[in-house]
């Protein structure tokens, strides 16, 4: 959580192609970031990363192995894992996973940082003002536990836990 919120206020150059901040571009590259990249589960795979880096090397791997640069299909794959678990619960350093509509893979994702009972406080990477799921830099949001489906709309799918 750290992490997320010492990154709070980091903003993009226009159009997914970088960052304005050198240093944080370095850092989102080194988890895969590329220029017109959707950036918010890079943002939690580096908040991950660089909160394990003192874990086991399995623990590490295990991270870069199961995030990719989209939400739904990183969800999809730490459903799988052995060392993660997923659920439908938010909790404090939890992945929160979006979904962009009703099908597809299009999403977006967010490090919770504090619960009080059906709101969420998450910092997010890529969104805006609106709480959308495309945006210009990293922010905090409140998050409501709804997992009703509606198009148009980003849809909770759930939680990835930390280790």
């Amino acid at each position: 959580m750290e992490i997320a919120r010492a990154a709070l206020g980091q903003k993009e150059k226009p159009g997914n192609a970088g960052f304005i901040n050198p240093a944080f571009e370095m850092r989102m590259k080194a988890v895969g970031f590329k220029a017109s990249y959707s950036w918010c589960c890079l943002f939690a795979e580096l908040c991950w990363t660089e909160a394990a880096a003192e874990l086991r090397p399995q623990v590490l791997a295990e991270i870069a192995a199961r995030f990719t640069p989209a939400a739904v299909p990183t969800f999809n794959s730490f459903k799988t894992s052995v060392v993660f678990k997923t659920g439908k619960e938010p909790k404090v350093g939890a992945v929160a996973i979006w979904l962009h509509g009703m099908t597809g893979w299009q999403g977006h994702a967010g490090i919770v940082v504090e619960v009080k009972g059906d709101v969420f406080i998450t910092v997010e990477g890529n969104t805006n003002a609106a709480g959308g799921r495309e945006g210009i830099e990293v922010a905090q949001k409140t998050r409501h536990l709804d997992f009703k489906k509606l198009p148009n709309r980003l849809n909770l799918v759930g939680f990835i836990y930390p280790e």
